[in-house]
């Protein structure tokens, strides 16, 4: 029987440790994301979102114009 010296070292329990969590933790984030980008309902709501913000935009803008306009 052999035995290993990564076991007998603390440290490499808590660097194991931290790289199952990380992994896990990515492996997490992934799914996440794959289920955002695949979901019909989140990509419209985006999508109207950004239209909303280039509206609102275009309308601060345009008052910004229209207020500097008499200025000049």
């Amino acid at each position: 029987m052999t035995m290993n010296t990564a076991l007998l070292s603390p440290r490499a329990g808590i660097l194991a440790g931290w790289a199952v969590r990380g992994g896990l933790s990515l492996a997490s984030w992934g799914l996440q994301r794959a289920t955002r980008r695949t979901d019909r309902d989140h990509l419209l709501r985006r999508i109207e979102a950004r239209a909303t913000a280039e509206a609102a935009l275009a309308e601060r803008d345009a008052t910004y114009r229209s207020s500097t306009y008499g200025l000049m």
